[in-house]
């Protein structure tokens, strides 16, 4: 079988909440492995893919998000049309530290972004998605996905339901000040420019925004940021509230992360636990 045909069937038989990123994968391993037989590719043709990537200043997250399309294709396919003697010639490629990646920004920097997104807009949709995102840890879709219906002002809350997260758990998100203020910012103009809008981040005709991707690149350019990513604003929540003492299972609870394992990836950030911890033993 084909590169095309084993990724076309994937694609076509499940429902992604990703597939934005999916068809972005497929755009980038489509010259490298379009038109050859998955048969005879080698580990080595795989690495020569990786090797290109990264001549090209891809980070090794990225690449492993493009791999993860290859190989989950291949995976699909091997099962759902018993094809057991199709090899995956993405496995063990030694990618180990491509999910470690923890970039935050600080609190100016997070002002000077806010600012930068502000610039030129005829809505306010950027400025208040970073803020929501600064300050509840949501994912991306997560929020382009959010119903007023599941925001609650008078709890100052914001549910999310086992369809409407990565891992299909239900989650919570208390809201503070400067989120409950986001979204009464999103309110007023949607009052004024689209009355009865469903989505929290609707444009003119109702319709949800499905993308932010170049405003925030552009954004980021402006405010003299670099190599900071849309899903960067889930780490810098987590990131400050390590940073001023909170619990890892509490930051894990917020992010909606399966495991306290993922959140440890951040507990580099609160090295005054430990201090205070053995100074504890004085007293003992």
């Amino acid at each position: 079988m084909l590169f095309e045909e084993v990724v076309g069937i994937y694609l076509a038989a499940k429902s992604h909440r990703s597939k934005q990123r999916d068809l972005y994968s497929l755009k980038r391993l489509q010259p490298h492995f379009g038109g050859r037989r998955i048969s005879s590719l080698k580990r080595a043709d795989v690495r020569s893919y990786v090797s290109a990537r990264l001549a090209e200043g891809v980070s090794e997250s990225t690449i492993k998000r493009e791999l993860k399309l290859f190989s989950a294709a291949v995976n699909f396919v091997r099962v759902e049309h018993d094809m057991t003697d199709l090899p995956n010639p993405t496995l063990r490629l030694g990618l180990q530290n491509a999910d470690t990646r923890v970039r935050w920004v600080t609190r100016k920097e997070a002002d000077l972004l806010i600012e930068a997104a502000s610039e030129f807009a005829r809505r306010p949709h950027l400025r208040n998605f970073i803020r929501l995102a600064l300050h509840t840890g949501c994912r991306k879709n997560e929020l382009l996905k959010l119903e007023w219906t599941r925001v609650d002002f008078e709890r100052s809350l914001i549910q999310l339901e086992p369809e409407h997260t990565k891992n299909n758990k239900r989650r919570a998100l208390p809201l503070n000040a400067e989120a409950i203020s986001a979204l009464h910012d999103q309110r007023v103009w949607l009052a004024e420019n689209v009355p009865g809008a469903r989505w929290v981040f609707s444009v003119e005709t109702g319709a949800r925004i499905t993308t932010i991707q170049k405003g925030f690149e552009s954004a980021c350019r402006r405010a003299g940021i670099n190599d900071f990513r849309i899903h960067d604003l889930r780490h810098t929540f987590a990131s400050w509230l390590v940073m001023s003492g909170e619990s890892l299972y509490v930051v894990r609870d917020l992010l909606g992360h399966s495991s306290v394992t993922v959140t440890e990836r951040y507990a580099h950030l609160s090295p005054h636990q430990g201090r205070a911890a053995v100074q504890r033993l004085l007293c003992f």
